[in-house]
């Protein structure tokens, strides 16, 4: 299998695809070398290249979805893995797809290695799109989750409330309820609320203490690939239960 980059027309290997200037992006979910959600996810790049660029790309779901088959082709992926293809339009205008590792699973799955939590305090700059800027802050949220002894970070503001990104949203279960500090209207978002009303269950939004989730039952993230359960939050173990029917409920699954 070779990783491969459509670069505005050019197939290159990812190793030599280097991205240097700024960027929005979207990271889309591919199984069986079938594209999921294009049509949002090409609308949502739009949007953010609008607020952030001044000017929208010219690529439209139909041919993003068959540049992401072709490029799946010729990458060789095997269909019964999940596989990320990142999409990006960089402030010039260009515009690239990005064949990412694939996962070794099929479809929207809990990931195999449970993950601890660990509180970071910082005021998060106003991004409401993925780009170059969210990659930079996701890289320093988690070396300092790291650094704190955990893997996942959960972000606190200066009142000790949770915080939660568009492109990887938090949601907590409690007593068979799902909460959720903030809405959006992401993909990943979406995935969550869409699998939550399937459920016939309720996805509250409210604003979530930090200290209160050494009470609650089960803490999960979500990105467009997978569902990431947290074991623990520092000494308070979690469950994964209703997590694991809210996986069970959403797209892609075989």
């Amino acid at each position: 299998m070779r990783l491969l980059v459509w670069n505005d027309g050019q197939v290159v290997e990812a190793s030599q695809f280097r991205l240097d200037r700024p960027y929005v992006m979207q990271r889309i979910h591919t199984l069986g070398h079938k594209v999921y959600n294009i049509a949002y996810h090409v609308e949502l790049l739009r949007e953010a290249s609008i607020s952030l660029f001044g000017f929208a790309s010219l690529c439209g779901a139909a041919d993003a979805e068959r540049i992401i088959a072709k490029l799946l082709e010729l990458s060789r992926v095997t269909p019964r893995l999940s596989c990320p293809v990142a999409m990006r339009l960089d402030f010039e205008g260009a515009l690239s797809f990005e064949v990412e590792h694939p996962l070794y699973d099929a479809g929207m799955a809990l990931k195999s290695r449970r993950l601890t939590g660990a509180a970071v305090e910082m005021v998060l700059p106003n991004i409401c799109y993925m780009s170059s800027a969210s990659v930079a802050v996701d890289a320093l949220t988690e070396a300092m989750a790291t650094k704190r002894g955990g893997d996942m970070p959960i972000i606190v503001n200066a009142e000790r409330g949770v915080v939660s990104e568009p492109w990887r949203p938090i949601f907590v279960v409690y007593s068979g309820r799902v909460y959720t500090p903030q809405a959006f209207s992401t993909v990943e978002y979406k995935l969550v609320k869409d699998a939550v009303d399937n459920l016939g269950m309720e996805l509250i939004v409210r604003d979530i203490p930090y200290e209160s989730l050494q009470r609650v039952d089960e803490v999960f993230f979500a990105d467009t690939m997978s569902v990431m359960p947290l074991v623990s939050i520092e000494k308070h173990r979690l469950l994964s239960v209703v997590t694991s029917r809210i996986t069970s409920r959403m797209e892609p699954t075989l």
